[in-house]
């Protein structure tokens, strides 16, 4: 069983003979609902970003389970404080060593959008964080009078013509700013010009990716892969 818990939504699937199977996925404040201890499992293995959580899934589950840490993981680490790094993102950083296309970067827009840098040896070198774009766009609402709840939609024009369009513009087109930012500088700095292999994955990441342009017209991501940190968990628990 492969769980892998974030702050917004829980995903749950079976894995077996190395295939991903359904995949559940739940918002993580009703992760009781799930009622794990009903799937039929040999073993577990879970990222979890959510401490309030793991006290259920520990009583949940009764069979063996792996927590995803910087121990447990698998990956090469070079980062002052290890145990900081978060278990999902230590997730997609397995999965991307396993894929290869190396040196990478991953890219996971969830509710909050980061960066994981990986050398081109599979060693993990650190990271960026930034809002996601549901929160930045909670984080407008909140704190502003009059602007909308807006959902993340896709853009067909720069301009927008509605203060919910404006918006949503603003915040897809930021993400495509600060990637575009991260990936020029990173190569420059850390790689010698190599512009790593992008992988991109959460639920914004499709959106983020169609708009991902450089000034040459390349796309600067290269993959975008939904089942990034499932798979990685399954990597991990393979070890």
């Amino acid at each position: 069983m492969l769980i892998d818990v974030s702050n917004s939504f829980s995903k749950i699937a079976l894995a077996t003979s190395g295939k991903i199977g359904r995949i559940y996925k739940i918002p993580t404040p009703d992760l009781a609902s799930a009622k794990l201890s009903t799937h039929r499992a040999n073993r577990a293995v879970i990222s979890s970003v959510v401490p309030s959580a793991n006290k259920l899934l520990q009583s949940e589950l009764s069979i063996s389970t792996l927590w995803v840490d910087h121990q447990t993981a698998g990956v090469a680490i070079r980062y002052p404080k290890p145990a900081s790094i978060g278990a999902d993102r230590l997730a997609n950083v397995a999965a991307a060593v396993s894929i290869g296309n190396l040196p990478a970067i991953v890219v996971d827009f969830g509710t909050a959008v980061t960066f994981d840098i990986i050398d081109a040896s599979g060693c993990y070198l650190g990271g960026i964080i930034a809002p996601g774009l549901s929160t930045a766009a909670h984080a407008l609402h909140d704190r502003t009078a009059l602007l909308p709840l807006t959902r993340i939609r896709s853009i067909s024009s720069p301009i927008g013509k509605s203060t919910q369009q404006a918006i949503q513009i603003g915040l897809l087109l930021g993400a495509v700013g600060i990637v575009r930012e991260v990936v020029t500088r990173i190569a420059l700095q850390s790689f010698d010009g190599t512009v790593p292999h992008i992988l991109a994955t959460g639920g914004d990441a499709e959106l983020v990716a169609r708009l991902s342009t450089s000034s040459g017209g390349k796309l600067i991501i290269d993959t975008v892969d939904p089942l990034l940190t499932l798979k990685g968990l399954l990597v991990i628990g393979n070890h």
